[in-house]
């Protein structure tokens, strides 16, 4: 029997755990901060279709079906206002692939 897909709450807590052991090492100083000191009321991720330019990325055909991207951030309202990863994760239970595109001071 094929394996069942990770839920989507599974998917974003699991995004989630990744972020916060790697965001320290990996966003700017103030944005770091404002995620800390925001997050409680304003920190979210969202599990949206997987873009197009994952594939050049990755070095992969991307297959939609078992493939999410997550967007963590901070919210305005209703919406990310400030995407502070874009994560490309497998909902395969036995495939444990993630790939991270942090945000990056212009």
């Amino acid at each position: 029997m094929e394996n069942a897909l990770l839920s989507i709450d599974e998917t974003l807590e699991t995004a989630f755990d990744i972020f916060f052991e790697m965001a320290e090492d990996n966003l700017e100083y103030d944005d770091l901060q404002a995620y800390q000191a925001r997050f409680d009321e304003e920190g979210a991720a969202v599990a949206v279709d997987a873009a197009e330019d994952w594939e050049g990325h990755v070095g992969f055909d991307v297959d939609r079906d078992s493939f999410v991207e997550v967007q963590i951030g901070l919210t305005q309202g209703d919406a990310l206002e400030d995407v502070l990863a874009r994560m490309l994760i497998s909902r395969i239970p036995d495939e444990k692939f993630c790939h991270i595109l942090w945000k990056r001071a212009a």
